[in-house]
Formats: structure tokens, sequence, C-alpha cells
């Protein structure tokens, strides 16, 4: 008699174990309701420790929705319960539809993961803000993963990845999920401007070429994907090319001083000062304060100057007649240069480069008092 009291005794206390257990995380589910999150996480997170529960797939349910509720609460003293919350959640929505194989829960875990979307696309903001972009890249991907489970595309997602890829130096993630976007025509002239550059990270610049010119058949008069195709020819050294996609970008935006101030740089690197200084000095006349505008028109008389004054010193010594005359052109183009060098001090007064250019043709020109104040600074 005593042996069967015990028996039963004991399999009350099983029996009561697995009931606490289950009560456990029925009492979770009854304080998240009542919006006691701090008590229902300390519920549920016993309620799936216990072998009574941590198979059941509502177990994983509950504390799926109970850190979601976690990860978007407006509250700190909530929020700070797990600043990883929202990826708690979906891993233990993951594990009730491992469980729920009977497809019990299957609208209710649809649900929730639909509604974690958002929280994901929260995060992966807050993170690509921060710059931290790997950890964005994380997030956007789980929110672009949810919606494949459902059979949907989520192009914002991928765009999100594809942009962050990019800017974390990740250009194969970048590129893979940027095609995507190109491949679904999503609307947006960003994807070939940041396929184009994960690509370049990927040191293919043939196929960046191809992807910018992709997207400018799409996008004939976004400028933004013209200068991208510029700074390709400029990376490659195709300076006539270059020279013809900022041409075509002035025609977009006639006020911009930068193209035209790109335009002028291009002919100084082919040795056309003419054309050159033409285009320096339209972009000085749009934005009047260009310090690199004036800097250069200066430094392509100083230059002028230098080989004049290089073809005199070659001369034998009985061409005085000769070496007067180099030496007369190397002034007259120090003479050119200076207003320009000056503006440009007037505009960055102590830029060193411009400050020493000043001084050497002051004293070559004999331009004593300015030497002397400038001397002085």
């Amino acid at each position: 008699m005593r042996r069967l009291l015990i028996l039963v005794c004991l399999s009350l206390l099983i029996s009561l174990g697995g009931y606490s257990q289950s009560s456990k995380r029925t009492s979770a589910y009854m304080y998240m309701t009542n919006g006691q999150l701090d008590k229902a996480k300390e519920s549920i997170d016993e309620a799936i420790l216990h072998e009574k529960t941590i198979a059941d797939a509502k177990t994983w349910l509950y504390r799926g929705e109970i850190y979601y509720e976690i990860a978007r609460s407006p509250l700190e003293m909530y929020k700070d319960l797990d600043a990883n919350a929202h990826m708690v959640a979906y891993e233990s929505l993951l594990k009730a539809t491992e469980y729920d194989v009977k497809g019990k829960y299957e609208k209710d875990i649809a649900l929730y993961m639909g509604n974690l979307t958002q929280v994901f696309y929260n995060t992966g903001n807050v993170a690509y803000q921060a710059a931290e972009y790997e950890k964005a890249i994380i997030d956007f991907k789980i929110a672009y993963d949810i919606s494949a489970s459902n059979d949907k595309l989520d192009t914002i997602a991928a765009y999100y990845i594809g942009m962050c890829g990019v800017l974390a130096d990740k250009p194969e993630i970048a590129a893979e999920y940027l095609d995507i976007c190109v491949k679904a025509e999503f609307d947006d002239p960003n994807i070939y401007r940041f396929y184009n550059r994960a690509v370049k990270q990927m040191g293919d610049t043939a196929r960046a070429l191809e992807i910018i010119v992709m997207g400018r058949e799409r996008y004939p008069d976004e400028l933004s994907l013209l200068l991208e195709q510029a700074q390709i020819y400029l990376e490659r050294g195709q300076k006539d090319e270059l020279l013809s996609s900022l041409m075509q970008a002035i025609e977009s935006d006639p006020t911009n001083s930068n193209l035209y101030f790109l335009i002028g740089k291009t002919y100084d690197d082919m040795d056309n000062v003419a054309e050159a200084e033409e285009y320096y000095k339209k972009a000085a006349e749009i934005k009047p304060d260009f310090f690199e505008a004036f800097y250069n028109i200066g430094a392509i008389y100083v230059n002028k100057a230098a080989e004049f004054q290089a073809l005199a010193n070659d001369l034998p010594l009985d061409e005085t007649a000769k070496y007067e005359e180099f030496s007369a052109q190397a002034n007259e183009n120090l003479e050119i240069a200076v207003p320009y060098l000056e503006q440009s001090l007037e505009i960055r007064p102590d830029d060193q480069p411009t400050i020493l250019a000043l001084k050497e043709a002051y004293a070559r020109l004999k331009m004593n008092d300015k030497l002397e104040d400038l001397n002085k600074r």
C-alpha cells in the first residue's frame, strides 16, 4: 500500500511539473496581453528550457510574439530587456515553424513574421544611419528573406542590401541584390549607380560601364548616371569619352560649376590650355569663390612661365638676345598668373602652395611691396 502511494505521488509530481511549465507558457501569454512584457519574458524564457515545452510549437510562437512586442515597444524599460529582441523573435518563429509539423499555427506565425518585417526595416535603418553597414545588411536581408518565404519579392529590401553592401565594401553581396533589382525593373536610377560601384569594387570596369549604359538607356536624363559614366571614363583614361559625357551633363545642368571645372581639368590634362582656361573661367563665373578654378588658371600661366625660362636657361651663353626674349615671355606669363593666384589666396588665405607661388612670382617680377606684405602674413 505504501509502495502504491509513493508511485501515485511521483506520478502526480511529474504531472504537476509538466503542468507547471505549461502554466508558465500560459502565464507568459497573459502577461504579454496585459502589457507586462518583463514578466512575460521571464516566464517564456523558463518555458523554453523545460523538456515538456521546449519542443512545442506554441511555446516558440508565444516567445516570438513576446519578443516582437519587446522589440517594438516605445518604452525604454521594455526595449532594454533585450537589445536583440527582434532577432530573438525571428529565430523563435523559425523554431515554431520547425515544430509545427501539422501547420496548426501557420497563420499566426506568418502574421508575426510579416509584422517583424517592419521591425527589421527599422533596425536596419538605425544601423545604416549609424554607418554600421554590415549590421544593416543582416537586418535588411532578414526582411528580404521573410518576404521570400511568402513567395514575395521585396525589391526595396534588396536595394538597401545592395546599397549597404557597397558602403560596407561587400561588393559581391551588393552586386547579387542589385542585379535582382535590375531584373525586376525596380524604378530607381540609383540601383544602376550602386550596382556600377559594386562591380568596380570587384575590379570589372568593363562590366561597370555596361551597367551604367544600361541605366542611361532606361533613365537618359538622369544626371547622376551620366556623372558615374564620366567617372569611369576618367578612371580608364578615356579623355575623349569623358569630355563627351561632361558636355552632355552640362546640357542637363548648365549652372553646375563643377562640371565646367571638370571639363577644364580634362582639357588641362590633355595640354589644351586654351580650352582649359575657358572652362575654368566659366566655373569661376558661376561660383565666384571657386578656389581650384582660380588656382588652376594661375597654374597654367606659372607653368608657361617655367617652360619659357627653361628654354632661356638651355641657351648657349652667347645667345643673350634670345635669352632676354624667353625671359620676358616668362615674366609676361607670370604677370597674367598673379591676379588669379591673388584671387585664390583671397578665398583661402592660408593655402601654402598659393603663398609660395605668389612669393616666387613677386620676387621675380620685383613686386617688392607685395612680397613684403606677403612675408608679414
